[in-house]
């Protein structure tokens, strides 16, 4: 295959892959690169790229000590253990409630994470109670 062959196909392929994108990215918490929110949040803390995780997250959990707080526990927090959605239900025109089963330790487990779209982001509902669900501390 000749060089612009392979440019126009790989033209083609990203704007038919991103052109729907554009509407709903971010805004519902499986809009996320062709992902969903807890797999993109995984994803940027394995990157270590907590800054872009606490944009994501709102809630009590987001105390006093505002989103500087927030960022230093999340980057101590372990949150490397294998994710699978394996439920979503709608609770609202903008609220979700989603499931997913985690392996941790050879265990596996159910975790209930609640989303909200705000302002125009989807963004992951936690408090303290939550916090401890999710990450174990």
């Amino acid at each position: 295959m000749r060089v612009k062959e392979m440019f126009g196909l790989l033209f083609l392929s990203i704007s038919v892959c991103c052109v729907g994108q554009g509407s709903c990215l971010f805004k519902n918490p499986l809009c996320f690169y062709h992902s969903d929110i807890l797999a993109y949040l995984q994803v940027l803390h394995k990157n270590q790229q907590y800054e872009k995780m606490a944009s994501f997250i709102y809630g009590p959990v987001i105390g006093q000590g505002g989103k500087a707080e927030l960022v230093a526990g999340l980057s101590g927090v372990d949150f490397g253990f294998a994710l699978k959605r394996v439920g979503i239900i709608e609770k609202g025109k903008n609220k979700w409630s989603i499931t997913y089963q985690r392996t941790r330790l050879g265990t596996q487990e159910n975790v209930k994470i609640e989303c909200a779209l705000v302002g125009d982001t989807c963004r992951v509902y936690l408090d303290p109670e939550r916090w401890r669900v999710l990450f174990g501390k």
